[in-house]
């Protein structure tokens, strides 16, 4: 059979019309001579056949026995196209649409620059479709995360140019055979999320350039919006994450990480079992726990739960007689939640008046008048304003980083923080009183563990 230059390997798992989709645009790319790949994770629904109806003349599928995630499906791809010969290879999400000249950007890019290993499309969101979501990542050492000054804003001139980066997302990017020859493929026991980012970071620590070419775009709808309903992002995210810093990050930060995960794990453990999340409680003890034997690969049982009500446990005891509320905003509180927790009370009682506090300059007024804005619709009696007479509410609540802070009791003001515990009565004020003496605990138990586990891992290289 006759091949191209290009192969364009596409991840498929009960798609359906998704992966249709993504199939005809890529049919559809201009100037360009590729072979397109499925590699279907073992799906129930009629996906195959409806691949095999459509386009027998365009597709080779290739069959995994069970879902072996996005890694496991772009693995056996790269492996695959590595195998045959194809000198660019490339990646694309089955639920992500190409423009028609975003393959040819890509494949005239890395001819014209034999340094850059990867290059990818600047990825925009499917519902907002001149928003950016993924364009020109780093990796930020400093706070354990990856992150781009674009992502979330609207499509500018500033990001329609190449831009060097640490990653480039498998939503959208090409290599070249000769680089997966000497860098290797994608780490398959990632199973989902990280796997790519893992893969990119690696090419640019072997010396090449990776790029994130602005002016090639494909648009993709996220798989995070669509799993709200279980841990399965939170356990694969953050187990992943710990994995790829533990095997990157300077020495001299292994302490500094290691305080990170013991500190967040905690963090969400102490709070979810008080309040009864007993979902959020055993992933989050499974994503330490399987980061310290190394356990990868498919989640086992009890890491991904269906989700139960939200944190705010006291809304409704506390809150449901109250007509009307004071909200303090902080610094460290993101505007979802205070969004999040106002649209609660509007639950509990669709008329009452909601005041967010001006004062001591707290969030500047423009981001409080966003806040608000945001709301309208399911808060209509929501305004922002200084507000002199705290007598006038029923209740006052004071958000922060963390209830543990909280040292003076304040009741029967209400304090919330950005993982949705609450100090709202006296029980609650007493069980975060003992938060560091039942952390140290948790400390010395688990602390020793994770050194061991990144020092492993890191000799593994």
């Amino acid at each position: 059979m006759f091949m191209n230059d290009i192969a364009v390997i596409i991840c498929n798992f009960n798609g359906g019309t998704d992966t249709v989709r993504c199939i005809e645009e890529v049919i559809k790319s201009k100037d360009t001579q590729l072979d397109i790949y499925v590699i279907d994770n073992a799906s129930t629904d009629d996906s195959v056949s409806l691949i095999q109806s459509r386009f027998s003349n365009h597709v080779t599928i290739i069959r995994n026995p069970e879902n072996m995630g996005g890694s496991g499906g772009f693995g056996r791809g790269l492996r695959l196209a590595v195998e045959k010969g194809y000198p660019y290879i490339m990646m694309l999400d089955n639920d992500a649409y190409v423009d028609t000249d975003t393959i040819k950007k890509l494949y005239e890019y890395l001819q014209e620059n034999p340094d850059v290993g990867i290059v990818g499309a600047k990825i925009m969101m499917s519902d907002d479709p001149e928003r950016v979501m993924d364009y020109a990542k780093i990796i930020n050492f400093e706070t354990f995360i990856d992150e781009s000054q674009w992502c979330g804003k609207l499509d500018s001139e500033a990001a329609k140019i190449p831009r060097d980066c640490d990653f480039a997302a498998a939503t959208a990017a090409m290599t070249r055979r000769e680089v997966l020859l000497k860098c290797g493929g994608m780490d398959e026991e990632y199973f989902i999320y990280y796997d790519d980012i893992e893969l990119g970071y690696r090419i640019k620590k072997y010396g090449y350039r990776v790029v994130s070419l602005g002016s090639a775009k494909a648009w993709h709808k996220s798989g995070m919006r669509q799993r709200r309903e279980n841990t399965f992002v939170r356990y694969y995210i953050t187990r992943n994450r710990h994995r790829f810093f533990a095997k990157y990050l300077p020495e001299k930060d292994i302490e500094r990480f290691t305080e990170f995960m013991l500190s967040r794990a905690f963090s969400y453990m102490y709070g979810s079992y008080y309040k009864g999340r007993m979902d959020i409680f055993d992933t989050e003890k499974y994503i330490l726990e399987d980061f310290i034997r190394d356990r990868r690969g498919k989640a086992g049982e009890r890491r991904v739960n269906e989700l139960q009500k939200d944190g705010y446990h006291l809304i409704e005891n506390e809150l449901s007689g109250c007509k009307r509320i004071l909200i303090y905003p902080a610094d460290e509180v993101p505007e979802h939640c205070i969004v999040k927790f106002c649209c609660r009370l509007c639950e509990i009682n669709p008329d009452i008046v909601i005041v967010i506090s001006t004062a001591f300059g707290i969030k500047s007024e423009f981001c409080l008048q966003q806040i608000r804005d945001k709301l309208k619709r399911n808060c209509p009696n929501i305004t922002v304003a200084e507000v002199s007479n705290r007598n006038s509410f029923d209740r006052v609540v004071y958000f922060c980083g963390h209830v543990k802070d909280i040292t003076k009791n304040i009741l029967p003001d209400i304090y919330i923080d950005v993982y949705g515990n609450m100090i709202a009565n006296e029980r609650d004020y007493f069980y975060f009183r003992n938060y560091e003496k039942s952390y140290d605990f948790f400390h010395g138990l688990y602390h020793d563990s994770i050194i061991e586990t990144i020092n492993k891992i890191r000799k593994e290289g």
